[in-house]
């Protein structure tokens, strides 16, 4: 049990409060919604199904071990980055039943090392749920969907991916701008949508509920981090997505997603110690040395944030890799080997 669930506590304070601001009340259970199933396949190792739920409809892989039939299974609720990239969301991290997305291979390549970080996942032993959010995959925006300024920025490119990149790109400001208007940043409508994913996961049969992870890269560490401030998991994974408010300001707001940035949310805590409103659940976060989203004077400070939030408990991890602003082979395999050790 963490201090966090103590009433006296400030890290519960904090937890609370952000919460909010993000416009989830914690005391409010999510309950799972109605989960449609569609096409099973195996690959190799993993064994897959299609998942998917509410309107507008989520779409969801769930994948385990091939042929599991012992004891309920780890899990890991895998959330996907921006990546620069809104037509697909779950594709970016993982394969379906048609396979590797074609339209991913050349991300894959840059972001991943060319692979797919579900099926380490599931090779290291854990079911993994990835879904689709609002505005990826399934739940982006449809062209015609989009304003004419969007639509305008898109045009000045031929080819129809980067078409619809540059107008999804444009279209962020105007949805969080919508967002903040509506009193619901849009990194709360992620929060809201990672926590049915949450709660569907916890409700799957050959589930332990009490042995579930969360991991995210960049933009689906800012979700791990939004995440811990309402929800109890087993452990998580950061990657990429740690620093100060105060260095994302000074010269890397424009290369950071809306779905890190909430309104008001500077004022209640620094995003380390959001972070480690969780503490003491055991917790990696993987640093990128040359990652050019951050400086690393920034980086540096959020670990001491987080050594500081986590005194007298030996269940942080904090890892440095002289690399760019990517999730390398040598670090989904080294997550996954510490997820093995905590969950």
């Amino acid at each position: 049990m963490g201090t966090h669930e103590l009433s006296n506590c400030p890290r519960s304070t904090l937890r609370d409060r952000a919460s909010r601001l993000l416009g989830v009340r914690p005391e409010i259970g999510i309950q799972p919604p109605s989960v449609t199933h569609g096409r099973t396949w195996n690959r190799g190792a993993v064994d897959g199904v299609e998942l998917s739920w509410g309107t507008p409809r989520t779409q969801a892989w769930l994948l385990r071990p091939a042929g599991h039939t012992g004891p309920d299974l780890p899990a890991v609720l895998l959330l996907h980055g921006h990546d620069g990239v809104k037509f697909y969301g779950k594709e970016k991290v993982a394969d379906g039943p048609d396979g590797i997305a074609s339209g991913t291979a050349a991300l894959r390549r840059r972001g991943y090392d060319g692979r797919s970080v579900a099926e380490g996942l599931v090779e290291a032993g854990f079911a993994v749920l990835v879904h689709d959010v609002f505005p990826w995959g399934s739940r982006r925006v449809d062209w015609q969907d989009f304003p004419a300024r969007a639509q305008r920025a898109g045009l000045a490119f031929e080819n129809e991916s980067e078409r619809y990149e540059a107008a999804a790109r444009e279209h962020e400001h105007g949805l969080a701008k919508t967002a903040i208007l509506r009193n619901m940043p849009l990194a709360g409508t992620i929060l809201r949508e990672d926590l049915h994913a949450l709660a569907v996961l916890r409700a799957t049969a050959g589930i332990d509920p009490n042995r579930i992870a969360i991991s995210g890269f960049s933009g689906g560490g800012a979700r791990v981090v939004h995440l811990l401030t309402c929800a109890d998991v087993q452990a998580a994974v950061i990657t990429a997505m740690m620093s100060t408010f105060e260095d994302i300001a000074d010269g890397h707001a424009d290369d950071t997603t809306w779905a890190m940035i909430t309104p008001g949310l500077p004022a209640v805590g620094d995003w380390p110690d959001i972070a480690a409103t969780a503490a003491p659940m055991p917790m990696l976060v993987q640093f990128a040395e040359y990652d050019l989203h951050f400086g690393i004077d920034g980086m540096r400070e959020a670990e001491r944030a987080l050594e500081r939030a986590y005194t007298g408990s030996d269940s942080l991890n904090t890892e440095w890799y002289a690399d760019r602003h990517r999730f390398s082979a040598a670090m989904q395999s080294a997550a996954a080997r510490w997820l093995v050790d905590n969950v």
